[in-house]
């Protein structure tokens, strides 16, 4: 296994990992929900604001790398929600040409999402997309990605670290935990599980 900074060439597989971060255990992802279109189009808009100029917290920039034989194998990326979220990601997403009109109808599908995202510390390196295609899962490559993400939170200053976790993805929580995060905060919501088919998210925690 080999560790690296993301890099522009890497959207295309970066793009499908993140899917799968939100996908998670389920049988439909956040970018279902996120975007309209086939499975390919979303996989584009991923891909675009990977490479986009403005560094949203989906810019290439904050993203680890996980190889395996020099194939790319997982990723995850870590950042600040006040450097990389809010303004910057609505920057990036009009960068890749989403409107206001299609701006708007996207906040409105995601209102079930975000009723259950917990959201993030202003003070905390926020670990999010972490993802393992199918064929290398097992190999210990999530304990590897999140010990240097977490060891570049603490070389930034940063004391503490969260990630956010759909509820029920045990093998993932099993492995947050092993890296010292702990469960803090669940929300829930009826019609994120009537969508999902899951209640909602946990917000994980750990100082650095």
């Amino acid at each position: 296994m080999h560790i690296r900074a993301a890099a522009p060439k890497d959207a295309e597989a970066v793009a499908r990992l993140i899917y799968l971060a939100g996908k998670s255990h389920l049988d439909v992802s956040i970018y279902d929900l996120m975007f309209r279109g086939v499975v390919e189009e979303k996989l584009q808009k991923l891909a675009a604001l990977f490479t986009a100029s403005t560094p949203s917290f989906y810019h290439h920039s904050h993203y680890l790398i996980g190889e395996v034989d020099g194939e790319i194998a997982g990723c995850l990326c870590g950042f600040n929600e006040g450097l990389a979220g809010g303004n910057l990601l609505r920057e990036a997403l009009a960068e890749i040409g989403i409107d206001r009109a299609e701006g708007k109808a996207m906040y409105a599908r995601m209102q079930p999402f975000y009723r259950v995202n917990p959201g993030h510390y202003e003070d905390s390196w926020v670990v999010e997309h972490v993802a393992v295609f199918p064929e290398y899962r097992r190999r210990g490559l999530v304990t590897s990605l999140l010990e240097e993400i977490l060891r570049l939170g603490r070389e930034r200053g940063y004391g503490c670290a969260e990630l956010n976790m759909l509820i029920g993805n045990e093998p993932a929580r099993r492995a947050y935990e092993k890296a010292g995060f702990v469960a803090v905060e669940e929300k829930t919501d009826d019609e994120f599980m009537r969508i999902f088919n899951c209640p909602g998210m946990l917000r994980m925690y750990r100082e650095l």
